[in-house]
């Protein structure tokens, strides 16, 4: 395995195991140099505590040698003062012996130790009790046993015990000197051992620091520069790494980052340009749609006028027709009451017709009938005058008539040359009254009819202004909405403007991304 494929995980577990095992084995070193030098120092030290009290076991003896040598004196000079030296005598013998109690209770290391401190006991004890006989001696004040005994078991004795404790002391310098020269072999190891574990570690520093740098450091330096790249929008940067650990998953990820974030921004580029595009057709729909519906608008206000001006022209219709109707049914009666007069002069004419046979015998009942045929023209011209133009031909026919009565009024006398040419002057009197009489009859049935048609145009004009006045309500609330739809339509315009400003923004921070050339926008 590559050193550059190995986990990151894997080497940080390596370098700590490694380290752990320096700082293991250097504190093992430590115990067991600590332990070894408080083993030897404790020999140096039980070693020269043995030599010490034995020393002051040698000391004291002598001491005590002296004091009852002064007390010795004191038995021949001054007896008085062989008690303070006895004393003192004694007091030094108890701190020997106290002394070689330590010394015994302390325990041997080696086997020369044990020996030179068995001769040291034995002498020691032989000289122990020649001490006592001097005691003795001094005690009972036999200067004969003290001088024998100083002379002879307690020279004896002091001298082997010297040479127990020479032989002793020179085994304690040894052994000291020995265990110093060991203390000192172990503290040049230990230092030696130390100095290669201090090279050592330096060597690992400076390779985990080497292997650090280029495994860690260095991609991740690089991992950043790629990263200030894709920060400032460029997205062209390219990213190389080999390596199949945490670093080169970092890499792969980065690069599948990049990927992703490269097709982001292209299709944010697409998706903005369509919306623009979009945006700007939908403001140029908006607008015109604004200026379509404001004219629809103007157009409903027109429409509205003219349809309230049209409203006000059917209602006038509607009244007119409904005076029409009325002055129609008025003229109706009157034509009515022409039809009856007419009537009557068919019957008066028929009547003159009957009569006109017998003329000859009547003369003047003719004059008679000329003055009331006079008077029913005069009638009739009353009426027809009423009737107005329908009744123009029946004032046409009165006129005739009262000509007629003042020709045979004036022609009274000249009646029986003439009276032929009157019958025949009456007969078509009678047809042309039998006529107007039709005519009348005509008339008063065309009055009936217009009067109905006038009737049921009234009731169609009524009908078409309350059509005509739901038609403008509805053009007033089309005319609203209209409006309402041309605020709606302004806003959506501004909307798609403000939407149109947003995108540029948009695509103007975009635009601050780099992107290959395959994946830049068009």
């Amino acid at each position: 395995m590559k050193l550059k494929n190995l986990p990151v995980r894997t080497g940080f577990i390596a370098v700590l195991s490694l380290f752990g095992m320096l700082v293991l084995v250097t504190a093992l070193l430590g115990i067991y140099s600590l332990t070894k030098n408080n083993g030897l120092s404790e020999r140096i030290s039980t070693l020269n505590a043995e030599t010490v009290d034995l020393k002051d076991v040698y000391i004291n003896n002598l001491k005590a040698r002296s004091a009852l040598s002064r007390a010795f004196i004191a038995l021949s000079t001054n007896p008085a003062d062989k008690d303070a030296a006895v004393a003192a005598a004694r007091t030094y013998y108890d701190l020997a012996k106290k002394s070689f109690g330590a010394f015994e209770n302390i325990t041997e290391e080696t086997a020369a130790q044990q020996d030179a401190a068995k001769r040291v006991a034995d002498t020691f004890t032989a000289h122990a009790n020649a001490i006592d006989l001097l005691f003795t001696a001094i005690g009972s004040g036999n200067v004969a046993a003290y001088a024998a005994t100083n002379e002879g078991p307690m020279t004896q004795t002091s001298a082997a015990f010297g040479k127990s404790a020479d032989a002793f002391f020179k085994v304690a310098e040894d052994e000291t000197a020995q265990l110093k020269d060991e203390k000192a072999h172990a503290k040049s190891l230990l230092m030696g051992v130390a100095i290669g574990l201090l090279v050592l570690s330096c060597a690992l520093i400076l390779l985990v620091y080497y292997t650090l740098e280029h495994t860690v450091v260095l991609p991740l330096k690089e991992a950043m520069s790629v990263l200030q790249h894709v920060a400032r929008g460029d997205l062209t940067v390219q990213i190389r790494h080999e390596s199949s650990n945490e670093i080169g998953q970092l890499f792969d990820s980065m690069k599948e980052m990049k990927r992703s974030l490269a097709g982001i921004v292209h299709a944010v580029y697409g998706g903005t340009d369509t919306i623009a595009t979009g945006v700007h057709q939908m403001a140029s729909g908006n607008t015109d749609l604004s200026q379509r519906t404001e004219e629809q608008a103007a157009a409903l206000q027109e429409t509205a006028s003219s349809m309230e001006q049209l409203t006000s022209t059917v209602r006038q219709n509607a009244d007119n027709a409904k005076q029409a109707t009325q002055l129609v049914m008025s003229t109706a009666m009157i034509t009515e009451q022409g039809n009856r007069a007419a009537q009557e002069v068919v019957a008066t004419m028929q009547g003159l017709s009957d009569l006109s046979g017998r003329i000859a015998d009547i003369t003047n009942v003719i004059e008679g009938i000329a003055f009331q045929t006079n008077i029913l023209s005069l009638n009739a011209a009353v009426e027809a005058a009423r009737a107005g133009d329908e009744g123009r031909g029946f004032a046409v026919v009165a006129s005739e008539v009262r000509s007629l009565a003042q020709r045979s009024a004036s022609a009274a006398k000249e009646i029986k040359e003439r009276i032929t040419d009157s019958l025949g002057r009456v007969e078509a009197g009678a047809q042309q009254v039998d006529k107007a009489s039709q005519v009348m009859a005509d008339i008063l049935t065309s009055v009936n009819r217009v009067s109905d048609l006038m009737g049921e145009i009234a009731a169609a004009s009524e009908e078409q202004s309350e059509g005509i006045e739901q038609v403008n309500r509805a053009i007033t609330q089309m005319d609203q909405v209209t409006q309402q739809n041309a605020a709606l339509v302004e806003q959506a315009s501004a909307a798609a403007l403000a939407l149109e400003e947003q995108t540029v923004a948009l695509k103007s921070t975009v635009s601050v991304f780099r992107v290959e050339r395959a994946l830049a926008p068009a």
